[in-house]
C-alpha cells in the first residue's frame, strides 16, 4: 500500500476516558476531533484537538480536558474560576458551568486546535483571564459571534 494510512478507532466514552488518561498519565500527548458545540466559537465540532499533560498550575482562561462533574464524560471546557484547588468549567457556547473538577478529574491542557489543517486561536495569552470571565458571564459566546459577523461584513466590500 502505498502512501500513509489513517486509522480511526471507534471507543466508548468510559474506554476513551481512560485511553486518555493513561496516555496523560505517562506523559503522552492526544490529539482527538472534538465533539459538539459545547466551546464554539473557539473549538467547533470535528476540530483537532491536542491535549498535553498538566505539568503545573492552571490559570483561568486556559481550556482543559476534564471529567465532567455531571456526567463522567470528557469534556474539553474552559477554566472560568480556580478555588481551593478545584477549577470551575464551562463551554463558552454553555449557559452554565458544568461545575467544579479537581485532582484526578482533571486530565490534561488543550495545547492547539486545528481546523483544516489551520491552528485556530484559542485564546488571548496574558489576557485569558478575561475569556475566563466573559465566559462565566456568559457573554463570550455573543461576543465571539458579533466579531466573526464583524469580519465577514469587512469582507464585503461594496462595488
Amino acid at each position: 500500500m502505498d502512501g500513509t494510512a489513517l486509522q480511526s478507532y471507534e471507543f466508548g466514552p468510559e474506554e476513551f476516558r481512560e485511553l486518555l488518561r493513561d496516555s496523560l498519565v505517562r506523559g503522552v500527548s492526544m490529539r482527538f476531533a472534538a465533539a459538539g458545540t459545547s466551546m464554539d466559537p473557539f473549538i467547533k465540532d470535528g476540530d483537532i484537538v491536542t491535549v498535553a499533560p498538566l505539568t503545573d498550575g492552571l490559570r483561568p482562561g486556559e481550556i482543559v480536558a476534564a471529567v465532567s462533574p455531571a456526567n463522567g464524560l470528557v469534556v474539553v471546557h474552559r477554566v472560568v474560576a480556580l478555588r481551593n484547588g478545584s477549577a470551575l468549567l464551562k463551554g463558552d457556547n454553555l449557559p452554565a458551568a458544568d461545575g467544579e473538577a479537581a485532582g484526578a478529574a482533571l486530565l490534561g491542557r488543550v495545547v492547539r486546535a486545528e481546523r483544516g489543517g489551520r491552528q485556530v486561536v484559542l485564546g488571548v495569552g496574558e489576557w485569558n483571564w478575561a475569556l475566563a470571565l466573559l465566559s462565566r458571564w456568559k457573554l463570550l459566546r455573543h461576543l465571539a459571534r458579533a466579531v466573526s459577523g464583524a469580519r465577514r461584513l469587512a469582507g464585503r466590500r461594496p462595488a
